[in-house]
């Protein structure tokens, strides 16, 4: 009885259910129904894990690794077809997640071509004893015997390869097996055409922020994901105006370089730039260097000085940390915004000015307006075109493209610097706190540092390559996808037994019966940790 029968079989058991039916089903037909169960449980599994991905090399990785962990298969590769049908050999791994080099030279071609022409999985019990295969030399070379591989088809078309195979043992693999790699092969074929059409968009946005780039001068802001690309829009289409801008995010992302590419994209380009940092003059200076001051108006006031907004006239001014501006200044400054006249410190004498105004923050203004901090007239007038600079780490698909300016930044010899996949893992994975500008000075300490031309873990700082703890200790390199997850899983059951335990004051019976645990499996997850449940008492 084939699959579709016998689950045909258990529906109408189900539907029309009886003691006299159940007693009739055979053994047999358990066991079947049980291997078809644990089937599609794989299947499940497997695919909710890849379904996430969207990197192509990553989701490569990810699944040759599970297809040789449930063939228990000795090496496996994925390939993918271009259109002339040449194979690009993409990942290769034996069975202990080692990468196989130069994989093109250790496969069967003819198996990998039948596959490709008839669109259909090849399992072979022994391929030195198959009549299609076994006169291949690269078959009889290599002594291959186990042999699955499965196309992976998009619309029909064969776009690339699975295949595991074994020369240790014969009749590893069986039909049913290769079903389940013909039907994982088709989940895979899924998500590939997700990445594709993921990086069909990146490719995309690249291009349409390079376009923009090289029209507005846009050279020292570097991105091309989504978010940035909106952001060059964004500032290209209200550079030349007169509108004030307020320019919203955390210390360290490039607000001011957003500034300037406002200025210098607008009409007043030829005028002055001006800058001011609110939060790092005295409130009782920062007055006399938005206005200027006369002689005499106070003690450290020898001679007349200009103002800022004096020396801005026809340019921009841009006001840097403007949430730690005092009360009573966003009042002189709302009159400047609303009517473009002020007055010198000391001085009964009005002041005209024609500035266009932008003001930078990380404070959360929305929060300073409702303590009464922060003038909500003042945000109105500050906020007519908005722009919110996302941190880093909300745009990590930048990292390695301002890692590259910045080695060609800072990079004084004559061959360019490269990240080793392990320095490289850690600087995509690291959250920044201190955002680009953190980045920057990470990556001309790697620089200073490095003696050759590969940067590797020891070039990066300490602290944050420990931050991470993704460093196999034994290997040197990246810890794997489940050994990441794996950490995660128990730094969270750490935390919880704590958690517990502190709840039910260290009673273990408690405890277990709080966590949904029998009492046995929750003792044996305290000791695994290390956990006194004495130590709650």
């Amino acid at each position: 009885m084939n699959e579709v029968d016998l689950l045909s079989k258990f529906e109408n058991l189900v539907k029309n259910y009886s003691t006299e039916a159940v007693n009739n089903l055979r053994e047999d037909d358990f066991k079947y129904l049980l291997a078809i169960t644990n089937k599609y449980k794989t299947l499940y599994n497997i695919g909710k894990l890849i379904s996430c991905e969207r990197e192509l090399d990553a989701l490569l990785r990810l699944v040759i690794d599970k297809v040789i962990q449930v063939a228990n298969a000795r090496r496996g590769f994925i390939a993918l077809v271009k259109g002339n049908k040449q194979i690009d050999f993409k990942v290769a791994r034996n069975m202990e997640k080692g990468d196989i080099n130069k994989p093109r030279f250790e496969v069967s071609r003819s198996i990998i071509k039948k596959v490709i022409s008839d669109g259909k999985t090849i399992c072979l019990p022994n391929a030195m004893e198959d009549i299609r295969f076994s006169g291949e030399d690269s078959v009889i070379r290599l002594q291959l015997l186990s042999v699955l591989c499965a196309p992976i088809k998009i619309e029909n078309q064969v776009v690339g390869l699975i295949y595991v195979d074994n020369s240790d043992i014969t009749n590893l693999f069986n039909e049913a097996l290769a079903d389940l790699l013909n039907e994982f092969s088709q989940q895979v074929a899924i998500v590939l055409n997700n990445v594709y059409v993921f990086s069909d968009l990146k490719k995309s946005h690249h291009l349409l922020a390079n376009e923009l780039r090289a029209k507005f001068q846009f050279d020292s802001i570097v991105g091309s994901g989504h978010r940035m690309t909106q952001i060059l829009q964004l500032v290209a289409q209200v550079a030349d105006t007169d509108a004030t801008v307020m320019i919203q995010g955390e210390n360290g992302t490039g607000k001011e370089l957003v500034a300037r590419a406002l200025h210098y994209n607008s009409s007043r380009m030829e005028k002055p730039l001006v800058t001011i940092n609110c939060g790092a003059i005295p409130n009782d200076l920062i007055e006399s260097e938005l206005f200027g001051h006369e002689k005499g108006a106070f003690t450290s006031a020898i001679k007349d000085k200009k103002g800022k907004f004096e020396i801005a006239d026809g340019g921009t001014i841009f006001l840097d940390e403007i949430g730690e501006m005092s009360s009573s200044l966003q009042v002189k400054l709302l009159r400047v915004l609303q009517n473009g006249i002020f007055s010198p410190v000391g001085s009964e004498e009005e002041k005209k000015c024609d500035v266009r105004v932008i003001a930078a923050t990380n404070s959360d203004l929305d929060e300073m307006i409702k303590e009464k901090t922060f003038r909500e007239d003042l945000f109105y007038r500050l906020n007519v075109i908005n722009i919110t600079i996302p941190p880093l780490r909300e745009r990590r698909e930048d990292i390695l493209l301002l890692i590259d300016y910045f080695l060609k930044k800072y990079n004084k010899n004559e061959v360019l610097p490269q990240l080793s996949n392990a320095a490289k893992q850690i600087l995509l994975d690291y959250d920044y706190p201190g955002n680009i500008r953190q980045l920057e000075n990470i990556i001309q300490r790697a620089v200073i540092l490095c003696n050759s031309d590969v940067i590797d873990v020891p070039h990066l700082p300490e602290e944050i390559v420990a931050s991470l703890n993704y460093i196999n200790s034994s290997t040197g390199q990246p810890l794997t996808y489940q050994e990441k997850k794996q950490q995660v899983i128990e730094a969270f059951e750490r935390k919880e037994l704590n958690r517990i335990l502190t709840l039910t004051s260290g009673k273990v019976r408690e405890g277990a019966r709080t966590a949904g645990m029998n009492e046995k499996n929750f003792s044996e997850k305290l000791k695994k940790y290390g956990i006194k449940s004495n130590d709650y008492k």
